[in-house]
């Protein structure tokens, strides 16, 4: 399998600490969130399975964070799929990853978007509110974003002066990642997801990009919608196998 989409979503959103184990790419960032705190086997190995499996156990557990491997439907996952299960790893959250093809006539004329290149204290207090990110989390949210070293389209939607909605993205290789899309709770169902990913994919095409892809997951239906409506299609699917704490 190609794994070049889990190589720019890893860059899209950066772990605070990231280790090369054996084609294991180990990502940690003190508990905030599965994507930038798992194990993910994107490469080959030669150690055996179940040396690393103990290995990571025993990592992750000096960081006081129970393992969890990020796997992917491919082939070669399998055998480290049905490993896990056998270890009593639980299933969790199942998120396909979908491409679009990005017209270089791409436009977006909606109202109130705002696009930058960073990320300002306005649009992060909005996602952190958003997105209800518990006080103990924000720091390492703040430190994840900081550690974005890919060239990025931070975009806000306002209404009546007020900041409706947020997201960003990161652009490698021709690609944009599609990012951290959110609207405040009361204002959802209105399009405003749909003016940002549109705003983001706009700005993308300004700069020469052909091609985007996003993680969505299974349990959001309204998302999986809207992709769909964008253009969007799914290549492969990931979830995480997690060990019980």
């Amino acid at each position: 399998m190609d794994f070049t989409l889990e190589e720019l979503s890893m860059d899209g959103w950066p772990a605070l600490m990231t280790l090369l184990y054996d084609g294991w790419v180990i990502r940690l960032s003190n508990g905030y969130g599965n994507r930038s705190n798992s194990i993910n086997p994107i490469y080959s190995s030669k150690i055996n399975m179940e040396e690393k499996i103990e290995y990571c156990e025993k990592l992750f557990g000096r960081h006081n964070l129970p393992a969890a491997y990020k796997l992917l439907s491919c082939e070669e996952h399998k055998p480290l799929e049905k490993r896990l299960e056998a270890l009593k790893y639980r299933k969790i959250n199942e998120t396909s990853v979908q491409t679009c093809n990005i017209p270089a006539t791409t436009e977006s004329k909606r109202r109130g978007i705002i696009v930058s290149e960073g990320f300002d204290e306005h649009w992060i207090k909005s996602v952190i509110e958003f997105n209800q990110i518990e006080e103990k989390d924000v720091p390492t949210f703040k430190k994840i974003l900081g550690n974005i070293a890919r060239e990025k389209i931070v975009v806000r939607k306002e209404v009546a002066g007020e900041i409706a909605g947020c997201g960003y993205g990161a652009i490698e290789n021709n690609y944009v990642g599609v990012f951290d899309i959110v609207v405040k709770g009361e204002l959802r169902g209105k399009g405003y997801g749909r003016d940002i990913v549109e705003a983001i994919l706009a700005e993308a095409a300004k700069r020469g990009v052909k091609n985007s892809y996003l993680q969505v997951m299974l349990n959001n239906p309204a998302a999986l919608h809207l992709y769909e409506k964008l253009g969007y299609s799914e290549i492969y699917r990931y979830w995480y196998r997690k060990k019980a704490s």
